[in-house]
């Protein structure tokens, strides 16, 4: 059995071995914990009680992310919140790792071609832009443009766009 306490919402483990009436007791039984628990009392020290932190599940999306302990039914019950978990940080990647993809997959000048008649601004094309920036950012532009984008290198690259999410997860990230 588990036994523990908690003082300030931390579980505490009670001792395997401790002095009751004078006497060592090794391996406690619930009899030992109730006569230690009036000592305790006496003292105005919180319990050991046999505690139960186990958490609910979850669906995916979501996280069990525990809050408190409570006394239930004389033991320590772990208490959880579930949570949606936030959703994860946009993909980067290194222009060179992305050029260097396009090329061993021989998709380079394809893509350069489709990149150099696409406009994300007024006279500036998205193959200068992949040019010019640091890294691409998973994303840009807002998700209907980033994922018109990807439609489109799709449909000039003669692949789906399945095909060109799974090219995308398969390139290194930049952290």
């Amino acid at each position: 059995m588990n036994y523990g306490t908690v003082i300030d919402n931390q579980l505490q483990l009670a001792p395997r071995a401790f002095m009751l009436h004078g006497a060592m007791v090794t391996n406690p039984k619930a009899e030992h914990f109730a006569a230690l628990n009036e000592e305790r009392a006496a003292h105005g020290l919180p319990p050991y009680l046999e505690f139960i932190d186990k958490p609910p599940t979850t669906t995916e999306g979501f996280s069990a992310v525990p809050t408190e302990w409570q006394q239930a039914d004389g033991k320590w019950v772990r208490v959880y919140e579930v949570r949606e978990l936030p959703p994860p940080p946009p993909r980067r990647w290194t222009r060179l790792a992305i050029k260097t993809a396009l090329a061993q997959a021989g998709m380079f000048a394809a893509a350069r071609q489709f990149l150099s008649e696409t406009e994300i601004a007024q006279d500036y094309t998205a193959w200068e832009a992949l040019t010019d920036c640091d890294y691409i950012e998973e994303g840009y532009g807002g998700p209907e443009k980033w994922s018109a984008l990807l439609d489109g290198a799709a449909q000039a690259l003669g692949k789906t766009r399945e095909e060109i999410d799974a090219f995308l997860d398969a390139i290194q990230q930049n952290a």
